[in-house]
């Protein structure tokens, strides 16, 4: 009898410490993306977004990468959902495209997909909105990999604008609401007629955009490439509206971490928070890796020293890619960079250009341009220079400068 209570009391231990562990695993998402109780601080922007939807309005979004974009934008289009909007939401992905033939086929594919649930549908579509065209549609294509919409490698630009007008015409003729979110849409830049597709998107949406019921989400990861097609170009000037993610408050986070332990029973202090908030600038996906790896190191109350070691957890496991992002820069760039973090702001001075061996002021602007393009570092409307990941800026200074200074400029022993 003793011996089965100690099995019992055995199997109820390890059962509630797996138990414990799915909390913990459920309370700090950083794998995917988050919603529910997980969706913190960003609910004006939540419900603005939904606003402009319901309304067509054309949005983008663009931020650094893991900045909670999709989270955000999955967010809005759920809640309008519960509130009775019908609303149908193709999405695409532009990574890896570089070619305006895929382009146009996935582009296409993606709104039938919410749509069409046969071949015949598929076909009977395309020859009404798309006749004669270069999409087509190849049922044993579908069969095999569930993507039969294809386009002829040659298109005109008869062709683009033909499947551009398409969702308008499509969403106005069935009477639904469609919001197309496209995402890293920044990669539009790598096709050869990206100046095209631009230009014409513009046009057919300021032209069809109140008479239908379709409107974009453009949503982005590369900062600068985004900023470049919508705030320096205009694309879209006056038919979109910019939603900028601001960065969550600290008082938001406090309230998630300290809350994200408490099922487990384990704490930690309100005070304890602040350094890796500063750190990872309020990036919600480091915050939350870091709050995983203090979960699985602590029993019972979190230290200081646990915060240490989940941050130094954190930068390890993004060692490689930081180390990738140096290996590829120059000379003159890595000066530059470094002369960014010294907090230089007049880069094209003779004095800077001297003390970091950027050779002239022609080649400041070209090591600029570099870094950007890179998206290592972006600029805001003062022109202030800014490293645009936090924790690849932290460890820069750290590992690379040897500076052994926190983001808040005192000595830190880390």
């Amino acid at each position: 009898m003793f011996e089965n209570k100690n099995v019992l009391c055995y199997i109820c231990k390890n059962l509630w410490s797996h138990f414990l562990s799915i909390i913990m695993d459920d309370a700090f998402v950083f794998d995917s993306h988050v919603a529910g109780k997980h969706f913190i601080g960003r609910e004006q922007e939540c419900r603005s977004l939904a606003n402009l939807v319901s309304a067509h309005e054309n949005v983008c979004i663009y931020d650094a990468p893991k900045t909670g974009k999709t989270s955000l934008i999955r967010m809005a289009l759920t809640s309008l959902g519960t509130s009775g909007h019908g609303f149908l939401v193709p999405e695409m992905d532009m990574t890896g495209y570089r070619r305006t033939d895929h382009f146009l086929a996935s582009f296409v594919s993606a709104i039938l997909s919410k749509t069409a649930s046969s071949p015949n549908e598929y076909r009977s579509i395309i020859e009404e909105f798309l006749p004669d065209s270069v999409i087509s549609f190849d049922e044993l294509e579908y069969e095999n990999t569930g993507e039969g919409v294809l386009c002829r490698p040659v298109v005109t630009f008869e062709d683009i604008a033909a499947v551009l007008t398409f969702p308008y015409m499509y969403s106005q003729s069935r009477n639904l609401n469609i919001c197309f979110v496209i995402n890293e849409f920044q990669n539009i830049l790598e096709l050869p007629e990206s100046e095209k597709i631009l230009k014409t998107m513009e046009e057919i949406s300021s032209r069809l955009r109140t008479e239908s019921r379709f409107s974009y989400i453009f949503s982005g990861s590369g900062l600068n490439a985004m900023k470049w097609i919508f705030a320096y170009r205009k694309f879209f000037f006056r038919d979109i509206v910019n939603l900028p993610l601001g960065t969550i408050p600290e008082q938001d986070v406090i309230a998630h971490i300290v809350g994200g332990f408490r099922p487990s029973g384990k704490v930690i202090e309100k005070e304890l928070i602040h350094r890796p908030y500063q750190i990872f600038r309020g990036n919600m996906w480091y915050l939350n890796m870091m709050s995983f790896f203090c979960g699985a190191r602590a029993i019972g109350y979190i230290n200081d020293r646990t915060i240490t070691d989940a941050i130094e957890s954190v930068i390890t496991i993004n060692i490689p890619r930081f180390r990738r992002i140096v290996d590829s820069l120059t000379v003159y760039q890595l000066s530059f960079l470094k002369a960014v973090l010294r907090g230089e702001t007049r880069f094209s001075t003779a004095e800077v250009i001297e003390r970091y061996s950027l050779n002239s002021s022609a080649n400041v602007k070209r090591v600029k341009e570099a870094l950007m393009k890179k998206e290592i570092i972006t600029f805001n409307d003062k022109d202030e220079a800014q490293v645009i990941d936090p924790l690849f800026e932290f460890w820069f200074k750290r590992d690379v400068l040897k500076d052994n200074i926190s983001l808040d400029g005192t000595q830190e022993k880390f």
